[in-house]
């Protein structure tokens, strides 16, 4: 089990309930039950790892907080010691190979620590909850329909009419968050809904494809690359078991708000496939191989957002509820591990700040927690969002200006761009504060690994 440095003393009780078991919410369950937190986690589906998806790429700040959590090394092991990210190639739209750097296994290690990986989303999923203890916290096809804030607890009501009461309520629930809903009924009841109103600032101007494909040409192990186009992109991994996992992102014709961000159908998705038949996707594999040897294939607009407020009363929203960013950087889900991260070091602080106390935290301290958390997060992913913005203009070649960078001047700045990029990102990522880190020798040490060293 994971070492907890503090506190030695009894919590203040506290009772999470936890809407959502992707990859927040599995995560946070870990992380709370590690610190012994009570929680009950309500997943929608009747499956808690879910038998289809796509995959996810894991770097270096998502996998500092898994291994504070005990997983790093088990899912190290899963994907396989030859499978971890070790190739990083840039490719023209013809599939020629404008810039190749091997070696990136040992790079990464040694310069922050932990080497990045591809792997099935259920993969991650599965060793979160193999991790977890006390699986009977975990209940299955309880979709949240409404919430209703008592005098001092949330009460939570699913789709088949079971009542549940916590003292927060925690959405991870997605991009179309079922709790971010209540949050906006709940701040208009309030008076306060002008707050909550930034459902229209929403953006999508990209279409994307994520699969998971076994092609049968072979495609280099631990691979990265990136495939530049005019108007599209791909991004392109390798993991165990022969997986390639694929995006790509086009260009909408333009950028959508709102509620007009279009759904998108099965007829949308064959248009797009056929118009990218061809592509190269490496020398010898091309887009028909990846698409005809799929496993799981996603179609969605891509949604873009930071949402001004992640909380409201008893309720607040983690990951892709409170923050949706492009995919073309991998940091979706990492990000989302950071949230849950630094959302436990705020509860976890509040809850021990009082030793002596035995009475539930107030709706006054739930308030001070959750939007001390959200300040202390806002700059990163904004941030983030942003540099995946500008990421998928230069690989979707989207000026001459971008086209000039990408074609001509970008390869030669590789693989020094990349590093100086990562070092630039990962060491502000935030860490569990009330759990040991692991010791990683590293280059470039965390932020708060020299804030520790300094005091």
């Amino acid at each position: 089990m994971p070492t907890k440095l503090a506190p030695n003393h009894p919590l203040r009780p506290c009772h999470v309930l936890i809407a959502g078991g992707g990859i927040a919410g599995l995560t946070l369950a870990l992380v709370l039950e590690t610190h012994g937190i009570p929680y009950t986690l309500l997943e929608a589906y009747p499956e808690i790892i879910p038998k289809t998806g796509a995959g996810i790429c894991l770097l270096p700040n998502g996998l500092r907080i898994l291994d504070q959590v005990g997983c790093y090394d088990d899912l190290r092991s899963r994907v396989g010691e030859d499978n971890l990210m070790e190739n990083v190639y840039l490719r023209d739209e013809d599939g020629k190979a404008l810039h190749y750097s091997d070696g990136w296994t040992e790079r990464m290690v040694e310069r922050w620590g932990y080497a990045g990986l591809w792997c099935d989303r259920s993969m991650l999923l599965q060793t979160l909850y193999d991790h977890i203890v006390d699986k009977s916290r975990l209940l299955t096809s309880k979709r949240v329909t409404n919430t209703r804030h008592l005098e001092d607890s949330i009460e939570v009501t699913t789709t088949d009419g079971s009542i549940y009461t916590g003292d927060i309520l925690v959405g991870t629930d997605g991009t179309h968050s079922r709790v971010r809903e209540e949050m906006v009924r709940y701040a208009n009841e309030l008076g306060i809904g002008d707050d909550y109103t930034d459902s229209d600032e929403v953006s999508a101007t990209y279409a994307c494809l994520f699969g998971l494909s076994t092609p049968s040409r072979a495609m280099p192990r631990g691979l990265l690359s990136w495939n530049l186009g005019h108007g599209y992109a791909y991004a392109i991994g390798t993991g165990p078991e022969n997986r390639t996992y694929w995006l790509l992102a086009k260009h909408m014709g333009t950028t959508y708000q709102g509620s007009e961000i279009p759904r998108l159908t099965d007829e949308d998705r064959e248009r797009i496939v056929r118009e990218h038949w061809d592509n190269p996707i490496t020398e010898e594999v091309r887009m028909k191989d990846l698409y005809e040897s799929r496993l799981d294939l996603v179609m969605t607009p891509l949604r873009e957002i930071v949402y001004k407020r992640w909380d409201c009363g008893r309720m607040v929203v983690l990951g892709d509820a409170g923050h949706k960013m492009l995919p073309i950087i991998a940091q979706g889900g990492n990000q989302a591990i950071e949230t849950v991260a630094a959302f436990t070091n705020g509860l976890v602080s509040a809850l021990s700040a009082q030793p002596s106390s035995t009475t539930p935290l107030s709706q006054e301290e739930i308030t001070a927690v959750l939007r001390t958390f959200q300040a202390s997060r806002i700059e990163r992913v904004s941030k983030i969002v942003e540099i995946g913005q500008q990421r998928q203009k230069m690989d979707t070649l989207s000026s001459p200006e971008m086209e000039e960078l990408m074609l001509k001047k970008f390869p030669a700045l590789l693989p020094g761009v990349l590093v100086s990029r990562w070092d630039q990102s990962f060491p502000k990522a935030v860490s569990l504060g009330g759990l040991e880190r692991p010791f990683r020798k590293k280059e470039v040490p965390f932020e708060d690994e020299k804030l520790e060293e300094e005091m």
